[in-house]
């Protein structure tokens, strides 16, 4: 294309017509030979612009399909690159359970954190659904001023759960009488519907509190129709130290330095867990026990 547009700007000056006329005589010559300097000027110009038009719709045609396949590359990596999204169902447990026990209320006041950050660490055995730290919870309870309501209702949890996206928001609370028995009760409730999906309670005594924990774990599995535990797999709760008369003394100890860590009294906080560190043996609580020397080293450098 841009040969044959060469060819017709060097014929345009060679053209017969725009050659001088042999007779100029008449006025129509002369007309005409006035006129020729001018219109050989416009097509010159007509087509040398027509020529520019040529090179760059060719340039086009190069550019555009190979930018276009740079694009179309780019965004197929960048989709490769990009983390796909977690599809596992979202449960999320609320902090604190609440204490219904009439005697020694005071003593337990504090279990139900402890309770809650253990049924968190068993949900969390379940590698096919997604548990929300405990921490996460606290934190926006703390920021929409939740707290100050007391005991936590369903409209709570749903209001909770929404922000946190989860589906499955989970609360309760329990009871201990002069025996040492202990019921733990939980609800279940499912965000998007606003409505109870599942109840559960389970009762023991509390020096099996331990062992309570990861069968209502259990039951809120199957209750919620959650995915199940894998085959072999075996909830951190269940271990042979945890399940020793009196290991829930130490989870007492525990739940009493994350109350004093969330009401940000932090050199209480840093007694207690140095306290639970020292009373508790390595093997019972592993999760409670690592989160336990993250805080104590943080607290004492005073971030």
């Amino acid at each position: 294309m841009l040969r044959g547009l060469n060819r017709l700007i060097a014929g345009a000056y060679e053209h017969p017509y725009y050659r001088p006329s042999a007779s100029t005589n008449s006025p129509r010559a002369n007309r005409h030979e006035r006129m020729r300097p001018t219109t050989r000027l416009d097509l010159v110009r007509s087509l040398f612009s027509l020529r520019r038009a040529a090179r760059t719709t060719r340039l086009s045609l190069v550019l555009v399909p190979v930018l276009s396949f740079q694009a179309f590359g780019a965004r197929h990596v960048l989709l490769a690159q990009a983390k796909p999204a977690d599809q596992r169902p979202t449960v999320a447990v609320m902090p604190n359970f609440d204490n219904g026990s009439v005697v020694n209320h005071a003593d337990y006041d504090a279990l139900g954190k402890g309770i809650a950050d253990v049924l968190i660490t068993e949900l969390s055995a379940n590698p096919s659904i997604r548990v929300i730290e405990r921490d996460r919870v606290q934190q926006l309870i703390d920021e929409q001023n939740l707290s100050a309501a007391g005991r936590v209702d369903k409209a709570t949890a749903v209001q909770v759960g929404k922000l946190l996206g989860a589906h499955h928001m989970i609360f309760g609370g329990f009871i201990i009488d002069p025996r040492g028995q202990m019921r733990l009760d939980a609800r279940a409730v499912n965000v998007e519907t606003s409505e109870i999906e599942h109840v559960e309670s389970v009762t023991d005594k509390a020096d099996n509190m331990l062992a309570v924990i990861s069968a209502l774990a259990d039951k809120l599995n199957k209750g919620m129709k959650l995915p199940p535990l894998p085959g072999g797999s075996v909830r951190p709760a269940v271990s042979p130290e945890s399940t020793k008369p009196g290991r829930w003394r130490d989870l007492i100890l525990f739940a009493r330095a994350e109350d004093a860590n969330d009401k940000k009294n932090k050199t209480q906080a840093l007694a207690l867990y140095k306290q639970y560190l020292d009373k508790s043996p390595a093997a019972v609580m592993p999760t409670q026990r690592r989160r336990a020397e993250q805080k104590v080293r943080e607290l004492a450098s005073g971030s």
